[in-house]
C-alpha cells in the first residue's frame, strides 16, 4: 500500500493542529521535568498520532461510510480522508490498519509506562477507549447527542494531555489535571464547532448521526450555535478559575476561549461550506495558537 495512502487517512493537518500541540500541552504545564525525558516525550507524540491518526480516522471513516454521511457530506475539511470514496483502500485493508496501529499503541504505552510507571497505562486506555467508543457499534457515541463529546471526545483529548505530562514526569501536578480539562471543554467546543457543516449530511444518515449539533437544529429547533457557545463559555469558566488557584499563565487561554465565541457567535446559518470551513479553521488555530502560547510562558518560566 502506497505511503501517500496511509497519510491521507491520517489526515496531517488535523494531526499537527491536535494531536502535536496536545502533548507537547502537557509537556510544558508540568512544573518540573524528570531527566532524560526526550524518549518519553518521543513515544507520547507517536502514540498520538497512531492513535487520532490511524486507529480513530480509520475507524471514523468505515462507519460513516457505511451509514452514508461521509457520501453526502458538503464539508471541505470534515466528512473522513476520501480514502474509501476514492477507491485507494477497500475496508478490511482500513480495518487491518486500524488493528496494526492499535498493537503498536499499546507496544508505546507498555516502553512508555517502563520510563514513567502504571499510571501511564491509565490514560492510554482511556484514550483508545475514547477513540473506538467514538465511531464503533454498539456504543457509537458520535451518533448520540452530548455522549459523543462528553463520553469519547472528552477523555480522549484528555488522556492526551495527561501523557503528554507523564513525558515530563510522573508526578502529576494541579496545573497539569486543571489544563486537560480546559483544553478538553476548550475542543469539545471546537469539534462541535466542525460538526456544522455536516449537520444536513448527518440527518439523512441511516442511522442517523444526532451530533449534538444537528439534534439542536433538526429536533429541538434551536441554533446550534447556542450548544457551542455554552460549551464555551463552560471551558471559559473553568480557565478562568484555574488562573486564580493555579497558575495565571490561564490567562492567555480565557482570551482564546473569547476569541472563539466572537468566532462562533457570528457565524452565518445557513451558510455555504466555505464559510463555515473559514470559521472553523480560525477556532482550530486559535486552539493552536493558545498551546504555543502556553508552550512559550511555560518554557520561559
Amino acid at each position: 500500500m502506497k505511503i501517500k495512502t496511509i497519510l491521507q487517512l491520517m489526515r496531517p493537518v488535523p494531526l499537527m493542529i491536535w494531536s502535536v500541540p496536545t502533548v507537547l500541552l502537557g509537556f510544558v504545564l508540568q512544573p518540573t521535568r524528570q531527566s532524560h525525558w526526550a524518549i518519553e516525550l518521543g513515544i507520547a507524540i507517536m502514540g498520538a498520532l497512531l492513535l487520532q491518526g490511524l486507529v480513530t480516522h480509520g475507524l471514523n471513516d468505515m462507519f460513516d461510510w457505511d451509514s452514508g454521511t461521509d457520501r453526502n457530506t458538503t464539508g471541505i475539511i470534515s466528512g473522513g480522508s476520501r480514502v474509501l470514496p476514492d477507491g485507494l483502500m477497500t475496508r478490511v485493508q482500513m480495518l487491518r490498519i486500524v488493528i496494526v496501529a492499535a498493537m503498536a499503541y499499546l507496544g508505546l504505552t507498555a516502553v512508555f509506562s517502563i520510563y514513567r510507571g502504571p499510571g501511564v497505562w491509565l490514560w492510554a486506555m482511556l484514550g483508545l477507549y475514547g477513540s473506538i467508543a467514538y465511531s464503533v457499534p454498539p456504543l457509537r457515541l458520535s451518533y448520540r447527542p452530548y455522549w459523543g463529546e462528553w463520553l469519547a471526545l472528552l477523555p480522549t483529548m484528555v488522556s492526551g494531555v495527561m501523557l503528554g505530562g507523564y513525558a515530563a514526569s510522573a508526578l502529576v501536578s494541579p496545573r497539569l489535571l486543571w489544563g486537560a480539562a480546559i483544553y478538553g471543554a476548550f475542543c469539545v467546543a471546537s469539534v462541535m464547532q466542525h460538526h456544522l457543516s455536516d449537520m444536513e449530511a448527518d440527518w439523512l444518515a441511516n442511522p442517523q448521526k444526532r451530533t449534538t449539533p444537528t439534534y439542536w437544529q433538526n429536533a429541538l429547533h434551536q441554533s446550534p450555535l447556542v450548544i457551542i457557545l455554552l460549551y464555551e463559555t463552560l471551558a471559559v469558566i473553568l480557565a478562568l478559575i484555574a488562573s486564580f488557584t493555579v497558575w495565571t499563565g490561564f490567562l492567555l487561554t480565557v482570551l482564546a476561549i473569547l476569541a472563539s465565541m466572537v468566532v462562533t457567535r457570528t457565524t452565518p446559518l445557513p451558510s455555504s461550506p466555505k464559510t463555515l470551513t473559514i470559521r472553523d479553521l480560525a477556532i482550530k488555530l486559535l486552539s493552536f495558537s493558545n498551546v504555543i502560547a502556553l508552550m512559550i510562558l511555560g518554557l520561559w518560566h
